[in-house]
């Protein structure tokens, strides 16, 4: 097999192997919880990546430039031709909920407390009435 056919059999997916950047150790632990969602809601990976994004930031806002840093990276394979935040938005919101995710000035997301609980409870974190604050 010639180079150029090689390169025309890869052609239709282009990935690149990534060196460096957070430890082995971040990266199977954040490959985990993006299987736990995938499991639990049925998202795509690219929408895995974004949900785990939004889960780490805590309430914090995501913006759409950091979403694109982040969208298509899984484990050490980059995917080059990534799909949009908005559209991984669209696949959140459709199998998470539509209020999991609140958009704020049309270039920024950030989880509900609702989102927050649900994509807790797909880590499997148990809840108990009194840590939610539910007295019976």
């Amino acid at each position: 097999m010639t180079l150029a056919q090689d390169i025309g059999q890869w052609a239709g997916r282009m990935v690149q192997v990534v060196v460096g950047g957070e430890s082995l150790k971040t990266r199977r632990a954040a490959d985990r919880r993006r299987a736990l969602y995938h499991q639990a809601f049925g998202l795509r990976p690219d929408a895995t990546c974004l949900l785990d994004q939004l889960a780490q930031a805590n309430g914090r806002l995501v913006t759409n430039q950091e979403a694109l840093r982040t969208i298509g990276r899984r484990g050490q394979v980059v995917d080059l031709r990534p799909r949009s935040p908005e559209v991984c938005m669209i696949d959140i919101r459709q199998n998470v909920g539509a209020d999991a995710v609140e958009t704020v000035r049309e270039c920024s997301w950030r989880l509900t407390p609702l989102g927050r609980l649900r994509v807790m409870r797909a880590q499997g974190v148990v809840f108990s009435a009194a840590q939610i604050g539910i007295d019976r």
